[in-house]
């Protein structure tokens, strides 16, 4: 099997990270592309610093891909404001994607959340179903989104309900969960992103991905 060369954007939250660490670990060669600097971390991963108000200029690396993950986000209390936070949330992603489109990649992961819906009332969640919206109207062979619900795994920061969430979700609220509500459970991110990848260009045209699809793609 041939090595397949993965671009990940957004490769220094919690999805990111862990995604790069599965990738590397399965012989792909990997760029990541950060706003920040990183140091090198493996021989299989080129970290590009770029800025991503001007994204255009890196259009470069986005050739001779195998396959893109965007893997962008922040929060608000982080971004200051609704209106920055969909500046990463939508534009940041769109124009990667369309980065992407341009230079001929085949196939593209987007990570949103379960319940995104471009028609909610929730900012969050119509944020996420936006993008997702914009995105699928590109051209691309295979687009994977994926809706998981609340995440497990190390956080850098990490506030005192995700600390909360993090002992309790598991234990107590994830057993409540099933048949149509089993989409909402908890779900660790080596388990998440290791989905990502077995799932990458699995299938054409765009699919969406939940809690059982990660359980049946990503455990070992």
């Amino acid at each position: 099997m041939s090595t397949k060369r993965s671009l990940v954007a957004g490769s220094t939250g919690l999805v990111g990270e862990a995604l790069v660490k599965q990738l590397a670990s399965n012989k792909n060669y990997v760029k990541t592309l950060s706003r920040n600097e990183l140091s090198p971390s493996n021989p299989l991963v080129d970290n590009i610093k770029v800025d991503f108000e001007n994204l255009n200029l890196y259009q470069e690396h986005f050739k001779e891909v195998d396959e893109v993950y965007i893997c962008l986000g922040t929060t608000i209390s982080k971004a200051g404001s609704k209106e920055a936070f969909g500046r990463v949330d939508i534009d940041y992603c769109l124009e990667t994607a369309k980065q992407a489109c341009n230079a001929g990649v085949r196939n593209l992961s987007l990570i949103t959340s379960v319940g995104a819906d471009l028609d909610s009332s929730n900012f969050y969640l119509r944020t996420k179903g936006i993008i997702e919206d914009k995105i699928s109207q590109l051209d691309f062979q295979s687009l994977s989104i994926h809706r998981p619900g609340f995440l497990i795994g190390p956080r850098k920061e990490m506030r005192l309900a995700e600390f909360i969430g993090q002992k309790v979700h598991p234990v107590l609220v994830n057993p409540l969960l099933f048949g149509n509500l089993s989409k909402y459970k908890c779900i660790k991110v080596e388990i998440l992103s290791r989905a990502m990848m077995n799932c990458s260009g699995l299938e054409k045209g765009t699919k969406y991905y939940y809690y059982n699809d990660f359980i049946e793609k990503g455990s070992s």
